[in-house]
């Protein structure tokens, strides 16, 4: 006999009458859960690729980073309010940043990028995590989420010392891993 049964959002899962195998149920939640999202081709603010302007791709820090949210986000902090676009029925995009940096460009840029199934980033120089000596890209963007080829994202956590840049010709040069 076969099991027919129809799972089309997690709660779903489980109010079945048939005996589901565990294999069912993580092909099912595979095939429904949110997908990782690619991230786009360039920084949104300075549209230069991360093999051009070197680094890491910056998804959120405090002040600023876009994501996608069930719930509605407006106002907050005076100096860097949250604003929400809503795209669907049930998603908005939340744009975090300086007051008046979110440009209609801008933000027609980032409903692009989101409905192309993509994650906006911005490169360390346009997210301010640059030496505080030299101007160049610090080793780490500490305090920033940052995203990589495969979608992943992890936060960069601030540890309370100096990670050091990139430019060798700085006082504040690092190299890692020697």
């Amino acid at each position: 006999m076969e099991n027919k049964f129809h799972i089309n959002h997690p709660e779903d899962i489980g109010i079945q009458k048939q005996k589901v195998s565990a294999e069912d149920i993580r092909a099912a939640k595979a095939k429904i859960e949110k997908k990782k999202r690619k991230p786009s081709s360039h920084c949104l603010f300075c549209k230069k690729s991360v093999d051009e302007i070197g680094g890491k791709r910056v998804v959120a820090q405090k002040t600023l980073g876009t994501y996608i949210s069930k719930t509605y986000r407006g106002g907050g902090d005076p100096d860097f309010p949250d604003l929400s676009i809503k795209i669907d029925d049930a998603n908005y995009i939340v744009l975090c940043g300086k007051k008046g940096i979110w440009t209609d460009e801008l933000i027609d840029k980032v409903k692009e990028i989101y409905l192309n199934i993509e994650c906006p980033w911005f490169c360390q120089k346009c997210a301010g995590k640059t030496c505080h000596i030299c101007g160049e890209i610090l080793n780490n963007p500490i305090g920033s989420d940052v995203i990589y080829d495969d979608g992943c994202v992890l936060h960069v956590a601030a540890l309370g010392y100096n990670l050091g840049c990139m430019n060798d010709a700085c006082e504040n040069y690092k190299k890692w891993g020697e």
